[in-house]
């Protein structure tokens, strides 16, 4: 395994490492959040003796440097990040994969670089956009309601959850800080999981999480940094490539619904549904489709 720090620009440095079969078929992992970093369990979801994966830290996430920094930092600086580290890399052509946020970074990268793209596997798809954003702090309440009004009570009643999180997490009061990452990371356990919550972090996690979400909170108020029609348009390009589109049926993280508009986009794309699964990249029926795509099999 290599890793190292590549200099991006902007003061930016990101973190990378390669895994598996120097020999094998390249394949780029683009992580979730925006902000939550590549963790070491993805790589379950690969082959070790067929792939020779890439994993890195997008900028201002995980151990990327400088840390929670939101300067400079967009999807058009991540699209040109990755073809940077491809060239820095020497790779010639690569498989990209992502899930989430991942999974949208993935099919605008491909979109923008075609010629170097060998095809594409992603899962849980989210999408961009000031409305599907939305979704997650306003149209959840519906269907996680105890989840919702805890969020909102930490937030006093804030009737905008989102631009609050974005004012308190980027504040000079560090206790407020953390109290909003801590209801976010609640709300965040909630939502995907209601009856398995995670032990409550410590005091140097909370501020780990604080970064990641004012860094989360920078994109999501933004829409990402992409139109709607502009995304759905730049996934059209993408007819004729090898994609794979996996979704699980239960997620209400990421609706059912986005991954059927994108599969209508792009020609020749395969969907492919996973029975009882959320929003989970390591649920099994998950796994299973994820490995067969990558593997080049029929969904």
């Amino acid at each position: 395994m290599a890793n190292g720090l590549l200099d991006v620009g902007d003061g930016h440095r990101l973190y990378y490492e390669t895994w598996g079969n120097p020999a094998g078929t390249p394949v780029v992992v683009l992580h979730g959040g925006p902000g939550s970093g590549c963790s070491p369990r993805l790589r379950e979801l690969y082959d070790a003796r067929r792939h020779h994966v890439v994993f890195f830290d997008q900028r201002g996430c995980g151990r990327s440097l400088p840390f929670g920094e939101i300067l400079a930092n967009t999807t058009a600086h991540l699209i040109d990040d990755i073809e940077r580290l491809r060239r820095h890399l020497g790779i010639a052509r690569w498989w990209v994969s992502g899930g989430s946020w991942g999974a949208t970074l993935a099919l605008v990268y491909a979109a923008a670089h075609p010629q170097m793209v060998e095809g594409v596997v992603v899962r849980s798809l989210f999408m961009p956009g000031d409305g599907n954003v939305r979704w997650f702090f306003d149209g959840l309440a519906a269907l996680r309601p105890e989840a919702w009004q805890a969020l909102s009570a930490t937030l006093g009643g804030a009737p905008d959850p989102l631009t609050e999180l974005v004012v308190r997490l980027g504040g000079d009061d560090q206790e407020t800080a953390r109290q909003a990452a801590l209801a976010w990371l609640l709300y965040e356990q909630a939502v995907n999981d209601p009856v398995a919550p995670l032990p409550s972090p410590t005091s140097e996690e909370l501020d780990r999480l604080v970064g990641k979400y004012r860094l989360q909170a920078h994109y999501l108020k933004s829409g990402c940094f992409l139109k709607e029609e502009d995304f759905l348009d730049a996934c059209a390009g993408l007819s004729g490539l090898p994609v794979w589109l996996i979704h699980g049926r239960d997620d209400v993280v990421c609706p059912p619904s986005n991954a059927e508009r994108i599969h209508a986009c792009i020609a020749g794309s395969r969907l492919v549904w996973i029975d009882g699964c959320a929003h989970d990249p390591f649920h099994p029926g998950m796994v299973a489709a994820w490995r067969a795509a990558l593997e080049g099999e029929p969904g």
